[in-house]
């Protein structure tokens, strides 16, 4: 693609996502920019509430072919079979319905990272509570690459070992795990494996084959500028039956019975409860047809990339600044600085630039997506330097 032909598709594509255009939008690794393709999407779901109503079968059956195309657009997105996505309401939703599904043993493990977001965390923090199983987080200090990190988790896992819990990508520092090579090891001590890709999908390809992953959740309004309130959930085919349904409504089966027996779905939409709303699910298929139609995840991505690594580069050269964030990176750019993140994160804020601090490592994150333009990351390291120089740190 000539330069020319660059800059025209970026100004469409930027025009797609107005509040970039304010110039300080760092944060999708918490809530990327809404595009306007979804934002249309569910007001015209929800007009068609309004007017249309949403009982009878004819609204039924458009309700239904929403989840159904929202089903097969993130299939496709992450490689995965017919059947073997749920909807749910976040990748932490996910989690909580992979983790919670497994029969757990009082002497079972389960094998993570000290790099986890605590809607990993935090799920794994009950399985310690309620069934007495041991949460093994190998360690992590700044440096610590794939390599070493695969290494670690590898020697964690024995023969006590029921789940591997790994992001895809980090949250704290953008790294990509090696995601297979974990699943490996931990297929051949007869563990399951749940891969975190929250700030994964959108940002690099994603295939649940090739990652040889047998769970994988994320979350539709992050690097896919989707809505709130969307995500997914895929469990592989073999090991469908292995994950038990903790919470179960009329949208969980088949059939059921008055006195409580039920007959499951025979796919993966057994882990959907009930009523969702629709024209949120609706922006979320918008979303992922722009990125993919209008975008080109493959564009997208390398695109994300380089302007990730111009952030990287530009910010290890300040004085005093530490990055965190290795060259397997993914969109997340994490450094630490003299006086620590939160003045830094204020005082960006103050000027309208959205960035983040990240809990327990000390350090502040800036999200980089193919919307931004090099200007951009060099006015926000700018203004960062600035900082270091004197007018935030005394």
């Amino acid at each position: 693609m000539t330069a020319t032909r660059d800059a025209t598709k970026l100004s469409r594509l930027r025009h797609d996502v107005p509040v970039v255009a304010h110039g300080g939008y760092f944060n999708s690794g918490f809530t990327g920019p809404l595009c306007r393709a979804a934002q249309q999407a569910m007001a015209s779901a929800a007009a068609g509430e309004l007017t249309e109503g949403r009982t009878g079968p004819a609204a039924r059956a458009r309700a239904n072919e929403v989840l159904a195309e929202a089903r097969g657009l993130i299939a496709d997105l992450i490689g995965a079979g017919d059947g073997a996505v749920a909807l749910t309401h976040h990748a932490t939703d996910g989690v909580n319905i992979a983790v919670q599904g497994l029969d757990w043993r009082r002497d079972d493990n389960v094998v993570t990272t000290q790099i986890e977001h605590k809607g990993v965390a935090l799920p794994l923090g009950v399985l310690r509570r309620r069934h007495g199983v041991q949460v093994r987080a190998v360690g992590w200090t700044p440096g610590t690459g794939p390599a070493e990190l695969r290494a670690a988790l590898t020697d964690a896992i024995d023969a006590g070992t029921r789940l591997v819990v790994v992001s895809h990508v980090a949250y704290v520092n953008g790294v990509v795990l090696p995601v297979a090579d974990i699943a490996r090891a931990a297929r051949k001590r007869g563990a399951l494996l749940l891969a975190d890709g929250a700030q994964a999908a959108g940002a690099i390809r994603v295939d649940v084959t090739e990652l040889e992953a047998d769970m994988y959740t994320l979350s539709g309004q992050k690097w896919l500028c989707g809505p709130e309130g969307t995500g997914a959930l895929y469990v592989a085919q073999a090991i469908l039956d292995r994950v038990q349904q903790n919470s179960v409504g009329w949208a969980s089966c088949e059939t059921w019975q008055v006195d409580g027996y039920f007959t499951p779905n025979k796919d993966a939409t057994r882990f959907e409860v009930g009523t969702r709303h629709v024209p949120a699910v609706a922006g979320l298929s918008a979303a992922i047809r722009w990125l993919r139609e209008e975008a080109g995840l493959d564009w997208a991505c390398e695109r994300g990339y380089a302007l990730a690594e111009l952030a990287r580069s530009r910010l290890a050269r300040l004085p005093g600044v530490a990055v965190l964030t290795p060259a397997e990176h993914a969109g997340l750019v994490s450094f630490q600085l003299p006086g620590g993140p939160d003045r830094l994160v204020a005082h960006l804020a103050a000027r309208d630039v959205y960035i983040r601090s990240i809990f327990g490592y000390d350090c502040a994150r800036l999200s980089v997506g193919f919307f931004h333009t090099e200007e951009e990351i060099i006015a926000v390291t700018r203004l960062i330097e600035d900082y270091l120089r004197g007018e935030g740190v005394r």
